[in-house]
C-alpha cells in the first residue's frame, strides 16, 4: 500500500484493526486493498488466488465472499455472460468497523470501467450502515446493479438495483440485465 501499489492480501491472520487502518492507507493513496482473507478476484481477465478462468464481459462483480464470487462468476460463464473484473474484499469488510472501505471503492472502480455495464455485490448481509453507504454508492454509479446479501430480505431502495436472493438468481439476473 505504502509503494501505491493493488493488494491482494490471502492470509487471514491481521488483527481488525490493523484491517481498518490499512483500508484506510489505502483509500487515501487510491490503491485497493482485497482482503485480508481475500481467496478469490479476477483482474482485467486474469484470475487470482482460487478464481476460475471465466469469459471476459461486462459483468463488475464486488464479494466479501470468496465462494459466492466463484460461483457467480462460472454460472455467468456458464449462461453466456462475461466478467469485466470481480473484485474479493474479505469477509470482515462488510462489518461496522471496517465500513465497507473496499466493497465501495470496488463500486467506485467499477462505475467508472467503460467496460463494465453492470454490478453485481455479493456479500452476507452488511452492517446496516454499510448496507446504506453501498445502496447510495451503487445509485450514485449510474449502471444497474444486482445486490445479493446472503440471507437478508432487505427491498431494493431504487429501480436500478436488483435485490435477489440465491447465487443462481444473481447471476441469471446479471446475464439477462446486460443481454438486453
Amino acid at each position: 500500500v505504502k509503494q501505491g501499489r493493488n493488494v491482494f492480501m490471502f492470509s487471514d491472520n491481521v488483527p481488525l484493526a490493523q484491517e481498518v487502518t490499512i483500508k484506510r492507507e489505502a483509500a487515501q493513496r487510491g490503491v485497493l486493498v482485497m482482503g485480508p482473507d481475500c481467496g478469490t478476484a479476477i483482474i482485467g481477465g486474469v484470475p487470482l488466488g482460487f478464481a476460475n478462468h471465466v469469459r471476459r464481459g461486462s459483468i463488475g462483480i464486488v464479494a466479501a465472499s470468496g465462494t459466492g464470487l466463484q460461483e457467480v462468476s462460472t454460472q455467468i460463464h456458464r449462461m453466456g455472460g462475461g466478467i469485466s473484473h470481480a473484485i474479493g474484499t474479505g469477509g470482515r469488510d462488510v462489518a461496522a468497523q471496517v465500513g465497507g472501505a473496499t466493497l465501495l471503492q470496488g463500486i467506485a472502480l467499477l462505475a467508472n470501467d467503460a467496460a463494465t455495464q453492470l454490478i453485481a455485490i455479493i456479500c452476507k448481509p452488511p452492517a446496516p450502515e454499510v448496507a446504506a453507504k453501498v445502496m447510495a454508492a451503487l445509485q450514485a454509479a449510474g449502471k444497474p446493479a444486482v445486490v445479493l446479501f446472503l440471507g437478508s430480505s432487505m427491498a431494493s431502495p431504487a429501480k436500478s438495483i436488483r435485490m435477489v436472493h440465491t447465487l443462481v438468481d444473481c447471476a441469471a439476473q446479471c446475464v439477462a440485465l446486460t443481454k438486453r
